[in-house]
Formats: structure tokens, sequence, C-alpha cells
């Protein structure tokens, strides 16, 4: 089973590549990378400049502006490809580890098959989009779910909810991901009271709704007070303004993304 996962890995190594090199230009790479040399710069979005995403994004790929000084979208590419195969990694560590001990090889192979091996998936993790940083962030606060027991539970689920919310603020429809670990760690607690005392003893609901709250907040609020209406218009009414071409490309569009959610 070895091989297989090797042959996987490189695989995927390969598609990242050509999809860096042969993948079609999108249009929002040109944007992002430009919101990204103005933070780099000094500037802020909303109140220096528009944006019409999360205010994530332009900050973490400011740590990019040398490659893309050098090498243009090329090196906005190569960046967004080494966050896509830092999730596609998270993805496959957390298929072994949630499946049994003795099946987690086979599990790792399988899931790096289905998440790494594929041109569409691939291609939409190289390009200059949000797709990217949204899947590292979280895959990772899921595989930190995963470890969340013992002594380091609480800290552990406190990270994973901070991770989600800056996925919600890379990407705003990442955000109907928190609700779910949220409910699953309160049913856990609750499950647990009548063995182990009163719910309060199991924090890691708690800590995951506080790390969610926290980093919400510390990603929102400065732009909500700065430019309350230029985020409103970024993050709700340009996007649900936008016109798609009749009711069934609306419908197609919004069953894509109820399936990509699910």
């Amino acid at each position: 089973m070895g091989w297989l996962l090797a042959g996987a890995a490189a695989l995927t190594v390969a598609l990242f590549g050509a999809n860096l090199l042969f993948g079609d230009l999108n249009q929002d790479e040109g944007w992002y990378l430009y919101a990204a040399r103005l933070v780099a710069r000094g500037r802020l979005p909303y109140v220096d400049f528009a944006s019409t995403q999360g205010p994530v994004m332009p900050f973490v790929y400011a740590a990019a502006a040398g490659l893309v000084e050098r090498w243009g979208v090329a090196g906005g590419r190569l960046f967004t490809a080494l966050l896509g195969l830092l999730a596609t990694a998270f993805a496959t560590a957390l298929g072994a580890r949630l499946a049994p001990r003795s099946w987690r090889l086979p599990a790792a192979a399988l899931t790096l098959s289905l998440a790494g091996v594929n041109v569409y998936q691939t291609y939409f993790l190289a390009v200059v989009k949000t797709y990217a940083l949204t899947a590292v962030l979280l895959t990772g606060a899921y595989l930190l779910l995963a470890g969340a027991r013992g002594r380091l539970g609480s800290a552990r689920a406190f990270a994973a909810g901070a991770l989600m919310a800056l996925a919600a603020g890379t990407r705003l429809s990442a955000a109907f991901a928190l609700p779910a670990p949220f409910v699953w760690l309160a049913w856990r607690a609750m499950r647990r009271a009548p063995t182990t005392g009163p719910v309060a003893r199991d924090w890691r609901w708690l800590a995951f709704g506080a790390g969610a709250a926290g980093a919400a907040a510390a990603v929102f609020a400065p732009f909500a007070l700065a430019a309350p209406r230029a985020l409103w218009f970024a993050l709700v009414e340009y996007h649900a303004g936008r016109d798609v071409g009749g009711a069934v490309t609306w419908l197609a569009y919004k069953a894509g993304f109820v399936s990509r959610c699910a």
C-alpha cells in the first residue's frame, strides 16, 4: 500500500506543477495579487481600496510579494500551490487519523488519491483564488479537532475555532462550517455529563466557540468600525447582486454551492 501512497503523492505534485504552468488564467488572480501588493505597501482593504472577499487573504499573500515581483502571476501561483499541497497533506493526515489503526495507510492513500489526483481540484488549489488558503485553514482545523482529547483538548479546540474563523475571513461561505463542530462538541459534552459530572467539565465546546469568536472579532471588527458600508458591500451586497444570466444558471450555481458545502 505504501507504493500506492507514494504514487499518488508524485501524481499530485505533478498535477499541481502542470496547473501552475499551464492552467488557464483566471481574471481574479490579478485582482487578488494587486490587493496583496497594496497590503504589503501598508494599505488596508475596504479603507484604502475595494475588495470583494474577506480581509485575510491579502494579508497572507502579502508574504508572497517578493515572489510576485520576481515571477508575476506564476509567483503567486507558486505560493498558492504550496498552500494547496499543504491542504492536501492535512486532508490525507486527517483521513488516516480517522481510520482504525490497521487501516490508516490505505485510508491515507485513498484520501490522497481523491483529493490530490484530480485535475480539477489541483487547478483550483494552484491558481490565485481563495480556495487554497481556505482549504488549509479548514483542514487544519479539522485535524486539530480530530486530536482534541486529553489535557490539550481544549487548547486544540480553541485553535480549531480560530482557524475556522480565519477561513471565513478568507471566503465568507466557509462560515457555514462553523456550527457543526460547535454543536457536535456541545452534544459530546452533554452525553458525558451523567458519568463525568457537570457539562462545564468538558470545556472543548466553549473553547472552540471562544476561539472562533475571538478570531472573527480580530478579523472583521477593525474594518467594521473603520469602513462599515464598504465591508457590508464587499461581503454581502456585491455577491447578492451578481447576475449569473438566468434562472437555470442560478439554480446550477446554487446546487454546486450546496454540494461543495456538503
